[in-house]
């Protein structure tokens, strides 16, 4: 069996009830990894909480661009987020970015965060995972001042053209469930400007539920839904692009 890795879930989100023997089905199946991604530094620790207690789970530390509003100190806040970062198994940094869906109300916040923590993935040679929502070319030109950043564009709404200045940047891309949707001819042209060796695919759990789970609580048993429609928008065999997959994941978090 190709093993696939998932390289971005929220297991730590309130809507597993029992996530434990969820995983356990999980892992038993054509899932051999897991990245579970943070939100804020609560929600850090109790993703290095995960990644300690499963072999195959790895950590992500950051601050939501949604979380920014509550926050009061950047610095200390920074500081915490070091510490954080330095611990066993976390591999990345995020997930992090901008996000103007709802309001713009708080962009200066969000970018001040969103620099502070590119600043932090430099100097502690981390990658990051960048969440962009209604935010693209303000996204793109804060990375553009972090020259030695480096990571993934998470769940990828970016046009072609776009995804083609991150892969110049040696940056990775990677497609949620939404690639299997109706409407998904501009995310699917963001598919064919991915080169195979820097393509990732993701739950973003338990959100972006595929076809045909549209409506339920996503997990990562779905996540070779988005596999094969990768795949065959790409035009490679389904195990041909797991194993690059896998390969591309490794590489990015530097798992040996």
């Amino acid at each position: 069996m190709h093993k696939l890795f998932d390289t971005h879930a929220h297991y730590t989100d309130e809507k597993f009830d029992n996530p434990d023997e969820l995983l356990k089905e999980i892992f038993a199946g054509d899932v051999g990894y897991i990245t579970c991604v943070a939100s804020n530094i609560e929600d850090s620790i109790e993703c290095i909480n995960y990644a300690n207690r499963y072999d195959n789970i790895y950590a992500s530390a950051g601050i939501h661009p949604h979380e920014c509003e509550k926050l009061i100190d950047i610095n200390a806040d920074m500081q915490k987020l070091e510490q954080l970062l330095t611990k066993n198994k976390v591999v990345a940094l995020g997930e992090i970015g901008l996000d103007y869906h709802y309001d713009k109300d708080w962009e200066i916040k969000q970018k001040e965060y969103f620099d502070a923590q590119l600043s932090l993935s430099e100097k502690l040679k981390l990658p990051v995972i960048i969440h962009d929502r209604e935010a693209h070319m303000d996204v793109f030109d804060i990375i553009k001042s972090h020259p030695n950043s480096t990571g993934i564009i998470h769940s990828c709404s970016e046009s072609n053209e776009m995804v083609k200045e991150y892969i110049k940047r040696g940056w990775y891309i990677s497609f949620s469930g939404t690639i299997t949707f109706k409407n998904a001819s501009k995310v699917l042209d963001a598919v064919k400007a991915t080169p195979l060796d820097r393509i990732l695919v993701e739950t973003d759990c338990p959100y972006l539920a595929p076809v045909p789970m549209r409506g339920t609580i996503n997990s990562s048993l779905n996540l070779h839904y988005t596999a094969e429609a990768a795949a065959n928008t790409l035009g490679v065999d389904y195990d041909t692009f797991c194993d690059n997959e896998m390969k591309n994941a490794k590489t990015i978090f530097k798992i040996n």
